[in-house]
């Protein structure tokens, strides 16, 4: 009997390792750029939502000091407040009449102070209306940080009133940016 040589070849056994580890590293690879970028997007997202959260306490802390200023100045005001009541219950109100409505470039308007009239404006005085109601507040000496309680009473029957009262109303608006604490109101004695 003859001893045959065994000769082993590995060539193709380490082709197919080769393979095997070319193709475990691919995927280990790929799954480490998959794994890194989803971290990259989370923390990119925290990122984001934190600045959110910034900007919203931001805007909330801006919106609780305004808050906090105007109860300060609520504060401040009540003594003011309460005199212009009190003022108000004894019938030292600024009183708007509008009267005499023919149309709306035909009227009258009397400016009073409680008992005392201050003055009267006529319809064709209606582009000096506002330089006229406020020389009347400072004749009767109101300043402008003052808690002023007024009324704007008309007859809503009188023909020509729906075009009289917007210009009165628009005139007494324009006089509330120089006296702040102007408080009006519109009566229709009619009803």
């Amino acid at each position: 009997m003859k001893i045959r040589e065994i000769i082993l070849d590995f060539t193709s056994l380490l082709d197919v390792i080769m393979i095997i580890l070319f193709f475990f590293i691919l995927f280990s690879t790929l799954e480490v750029d998959s794994v890194t970028k989803s971290a990259e997007d989370a923390r990119l997202n925290y990122e984001k939502q934190m600045e959110q959260q910034a900007i919203e306490q931001e805007e909330l802390l801006e919106q609780l000091e305004s808050e906090w200023e105007r109860l300060l100045q609520a504060d401040r005001n009540a003594a003011k407040n309460q005199q212009a009541l009190i003022a108000y219950d004894q019938g030292a109100v600024l009183a708007f009449n509008l009267q005499d409505v023919e149309s709306r470039s035909a009227w009258t308007l009397n400016v009073l102070l409680g008992e005392e009239k201050l003055g009267t404006v006529q319809a064709q005085q209606s582009d000096k209306l506002v330089e006229k109601l406020g020389a009347m507040m400072r004749n009767a000496e109101l300043d402008k940080a003052d808690v002023i309680i007024g009324t704007l009473t008309y007859d809503g029957n009188s023909y020509g009133t729906a075009g009289a009262v917007p210009v009165i109303e628009d005139a007494i608006g324009e006089m509330q940016e120089e006296y702040s604490n102007l408080y009006f109101t519109t009566i229709n004695i009619s009803r």
